[in-house]
């Protein structure tokens, strides 16, 4: 069976292009080209920089990318335990986060949940503390009136429980709006990692606690709200970027 070194090769051959031409194009540099259509993806980044590689030059090439990259997931399945690289154990350790983070979030909006159980009832107890009863009428002293206590304010009472069990939680929210078709791939707080290909006009969200990690494909080409506030684009051009960090702050600078 073709595998996808071959496929890209006979392809950019039967098109007439050269290794430089297709470089110049993508702006990648021959270095990866080459260890694309030889098959070596162990001397390649992690697996998701090289199905972003594979993508670029499907595209550029017309041919279906989605289909390309899982014939290259296929053919990474296929080779033996022991010429497994260390990036497809990093690959198995990512897939595991993720479905660790999951469980977590789960079990944080079980607590959450039982959180607002107990400050709604502690809100409706308040609310139902019974009147003070009815002071009999009689005639008092000026010092007595003076010496009587305030009366208490049971619905004040009931609306400082109410702000004193208050919760507020701050989160950051990172939007990606791209203006061209490219491929982003989103870390949240070190954790779980979200790779999608964005088409041109299209947006995805994400949330965090404290950062994100990014790497995007075209860097010029994606921008980025945070909070709703606009922090331009990572990159310049179409130019691969990678590891850039955001935090409450914006783009920490590199």
């Amino acid at each position: 069976m073709e595998s996808v070194g071959e496929l890209l090769r006979r392809t950019r051959e039967a098109q007439g292009k050269t290794i430089e031409e297709v470089a110049k194009a993508t702006r990648m540099s021959r270095v990866v080209l080459e260890s694309l259509e030889d098959d070596r993806f162990s001397t390649l980044p992690a697996p998701v920089y090289v199905k972003g590689h594979i993508r670029t030059y499907a595209r550029h090439l017309e041919l279906d990318e989605e289909e390309i990259v899982q014939k290259y997931l296929r053919f990474t399945q296929q080779q033996e335990p022991d010429e497994l690289d260390e990036w497809d154990a990093v690959e198995v350790e990512i897939h595991d986060r993720r479905r660790l983070a999951g469980r977590r979030w789960t079990w944080i909006v079980v607590v959450l949940v039982a959180l607002a159980v107990v400050v709604v009832y502690a809100w409706r107890q308040g609310r139902e503390i019974p009147p003070p009863e009815p002071v009999e009428m009689m005639e008092t002293t000026h010092a007595e009136e003076q010496q009587r206590p305030d009366p208490v304010n049971v619905e004040g009472g009931a609306g400082s429980v109410a702000d004193d069990t208050m919760i507020v939680w701050h989160k950051l929210e990172l939007m990606a709006v791209a203006r061209e078709r490219t491929w982003i791939s989103v870390s949240t707080d070190g954790e779980a990692s979200d790779e999608v290909t964005l088409e041109a006009g299209e947006r995805r969200a994400w949330e965090a606690e404290e950062m994100f990690e990014l790497d995007v494909g075209s860097g010029g080409t994606v921008d980025l709200y945070l909070n709703g506030e606009s922090l331009g684009t990572p990159g310049a051009g179409r130019r691969l970027v990678e590891n850039v960090v955001i935090n409450e702050g914006g783009i920490v600078p590199r």
